[in-house]
């Protein structure tokens, strides 16, 4: 048989059962103690816990009798709970409370009318019966460990900290109070404790369920029932696992491996509440799915029979069970609770559309059949148009959708917000854009990119489209007309920014020259981004330029492209090497100096060495200006205004930053001493002279300045 799963909602039979009747019925990390059994509040004596549980007694009274109340409930209103309430008038009415609650059990025992109403109400007088029945250990005690908590329905609490009992390896379960007893395994055998602590059914079982009603079902070597106060029924008759639910129903296996619900009078009537069905499984809060043969139906907890059992699959479709799908003669279909058939089955199958919550909080479903697929609402069950094929939903709330040969997208209303006239449509990247591509006649297309509600922000007019970089530009590119480049090379290549702005456009309208580009993530001095730039020549063959965009405004700052570009200094100038010559443009791509130097250094106070066309070094400032001629076959950086340069070998002198002579080219070695900064210079005869910092001779001087004085003759 074909499973039709809708893996999000489908609940395993235990984790229903305890999800459904006990509120954080959790396992610790040692996953021995049940609940969370951490105390909400202290309770400074026996007297003021007397006090609290009466209080929460007459509460539960009231709350039961909320428009007849009794003659107790009218007394116990009156009922000052102060410095002078004792023992013995705590011990009075929690005695009437129990022969009150046990008169009403008695009275709907008799009464044989089945609603869900008068369930619930018959089962919640069972309840309090049972807590009751438990709070009358408080009556004898007057000291003892009692703490503030909640039990396992959630409900606050005055009782023995079962919390005390972690570390203690006699202990294998220990679960939290539910209906007034504590279900605990000790030595490797079950009992129950009362809200004192004290094992009030003594460990003695080897199966034990939680008390559903005012019973538990027990085993030892047969089920049996036990009540509040210990007493054990007749053992139930062929009963060979039992699992308690609620409102004193409870889920059996026979020994002939048939499953019945049976309620808590099974051990006297021998009779089930429902059919005997091959099997039995909570369907969903208030449904049980059973099957019958090969064929499944749903019956009510009460074990009446909702949908008889003339399907081959049922199964639950969304976490509130308003719909569930019906598997009948190989083909699916959607029914709702009540036994409606909302949708026919004449599907393949349904599946359920995961969406994330914080996109579109919608229950949305699949159908397939073989004309193809739709979307279903699961809460109205509207239906989308037949698709050859639907794709998954995207952080936008749409999904791809394609109908004949072409593309569009659905939203989770079901409403289609892109037309599927598209030949082909990517995934929404990060800013929301998707390429797409048109027929435009002669077996040709024209692309763009779309927004994700359908608008179109770069126009489907191009021939390709690339992928937008991280920082929002994308090159596109169209075929040249009357191209005279080589083959491979007929292309018009353009940068665009996310919202459809033109960054770089074409290179030359009327003679395109195929120029190609490629949007990097690569940024300079954090604020320009890289654009790879490929210029082919006469034979076809590419050389890599680059082109710089300011990131902030996305736009071009370089008016051409270059094979370097260098980080910028202190001067805000970058410098760009140009077919072979270097030169300098400033942050918004104004040209400082144009590409004419062989050679270029980076700038040291404000000046760059350059090498001109006649090989010759020189230095410019950071307006393009030259402030030292082209004179020298080498020259240093500058350091506090000076520079050394060279005119050959043993042609070392200083200059300034005017190019005037400090020392003359006449020495064979300059150098500057590391801990002073001042120049050392050496002659042809090994003479050694020291300038200070400001190229004053302050070593051998008077022979300086006779070498000084012939250099400027």
């Amino acid at each position: 048989m074909k499973k039709f799963l809708l893996t999000a909602f489908t609940v395993g039979l235990c984790q229903y059962v305890y999800a459904q009747q006990f509120i954080a019925s959790t396992k610790d990390s040692s996953g021995l103690f049940i609940g969370d059994m951490h105390a909400t509040g202290g309770v400074s004596s026996m007297a003021q816990a007397k006090k609290i549980t009466f209080q929460q007694l007459r509460k539960d009274l009231d709350n039961l009798e909320k428009t007849n109340k009794s003659a107790l409930a009218t007394e116990l209103a009156t009922v000052s709970v102060d410095q002078n309430f004792s023992t013995d008038v705590f011990s009075a009415y929690v005695a009437k409370l129990e022969k009150k609650y046990k008169a009403d059990i008695r009275s709907i025992e008799t009464d044989n009318i089945r609603d869900v109403f008068q369930i619930d109400q018959k089962s919640e007088i069972k309840k309090r019966h049972a807590q009751v029945v438990s709070a009358q250990c408080l009556t004898n005690k007057s000291e003892g460990s009692i703490i503030r908590m909640h039990d396992l329905d959630g409900e606050e609490i005055i009782a023995f900290p079962l919390e005390s009992f972690k570390g203690n390896s006699r202990y294998g379960l220990v679960e939290n109070y539910h209906q007034g007893f504590a279900r605990i395994k000790k030595d490797q055998v079950f009992g129950y404790l009362n809200y004192c602590g004290e094992e009030v059914i003594p460990c003695q079982f080897e199966k034990a369920e939680p008390f559903n009603d005012g019973k538990a079902l027990v085993k030892k070597f047969e089920w049996y029932f036990v009540d509040v106060y210990g007493n054990e029924s007749e053992a139930l008759e062929n009963v060979l696992e039992a699992q308690a639910l609620r409102n004193g129903i409870s889920l059996v296996r026979f020994k002939d491996g048939k499953y019945a619900l049976i309620d808590n009078s099974y051990d006297v009537s021998k009779k089930v509440v429902s059919g005997i069905y091959d099997e039995i499984t909570p369907f969903n809060k208030e449904l049980f799915k059973v099957r019958e043969g090969k064929y499944f139906g749903l019956i009510k907890i009460d074990g009446s029979v909702k949908i008889e059992p003339t399907y081959d699959n049922l199964i639950v479709t969304n976490q509130k069970g308003k719909w569930m799908i019906i598997e009948q003669n190989k083909k699916v279909g959607l029914m709702d609770t009540e036994g409606n058939l909302r949708v026919k089955p004449t599907y393949e199958s349904i599946t359920s559309v995961p969406i994330d919550p914080s996109v579109a909080v919608v229950n949305i479903g699949i159908a397939k059949d073989e004309f193809g697929v739709k979307l279903i609402d699961l809460n109205d069950l509207r239906m989308s148009k037949t698709y050859p094929y639907i794709g998954e939903f995207n952080k936008y709330g749409i999904a791809p959708i394609k109908d004949g040969k072409y593309f569009g997208y659905i939203n989770t209303d079901l409403k289609v917000v892109i037309e599927p006239v598209y030949r082909s449509l990517g995934s929404f990247n990060e800013f929301g854009l998707a390429s797409a591509c048109k027929d435009a006649g002669n077996n040709t297309m024209k692309c763009g990119y779309l927004k994700y509600d359908g608008s179109e922000v770069i126009p489907l007019s191009f021939d390709e489209v690339a992928n937008f970089n991280k920082f929002g530009l994308v090159v596109v590119r169209e075929n040249a007309k009357n191209c005279s480049m080589p083959a491979g090379n007929c292309k018009v290549d353009m940068v665009y920014d996310l919202t459809g702005t033109q960054v770089i456009g074409k290179t030359n309208e009327a003679a395109p020259i195929g120029i190609r580009y490629a949007a990097t993530d690569t940024v300079f001095n954090g604020s320009f981004i890289v654009v790879k730039t490929f210029v082919p020549d006469k034979n076809g063959n590419e050389e890599l330029e680059y082109n710089l965009i300011e990131r902030n405004s996305v736009k071009r700052i370089t008016t051409q492209g270059y094979k370097s570009i260098r980080k910028y200094d202190s001067n805000l100038l970058f410098p760009v090497l140009k077919e072979g010559k270097w030169g300098l443009i400033d942050t918004t791509g104004k040209i400082i100096a144009k590409p004419s130097y062989k050679e270029m250094f980076n700038s040291t106070e404000g000046l760059y060495g350059v090498k001109y066309e006649n090989n010759k070094y020189g230095f410019i400032d950071k307006k393009g200006k030259v402030q030292v001629a082209f004179d020298y076959d080498e020259v240093r950086p500058f350091n506090n205004g000076l520079a050394i340069v060279s005119k050959g070998s043993g042609k070392l002198g200083i200059i300034n930053r005017y190019n005037a002579k400090i020392a003359p080219c006449y020495f064979t070695e300059i150098n500057i001493l590391p801990s002073s900064k001042q120049f050392e210079l050496v002659d042809a005869n090994n003479n050694k002279f020291v300038l200070n910092q400001t190229g004053d001779c302050v070593t051998n001087c008077t022979q300086f300045d006779e070498i000084r004085k012939l250099a400027n003759q």
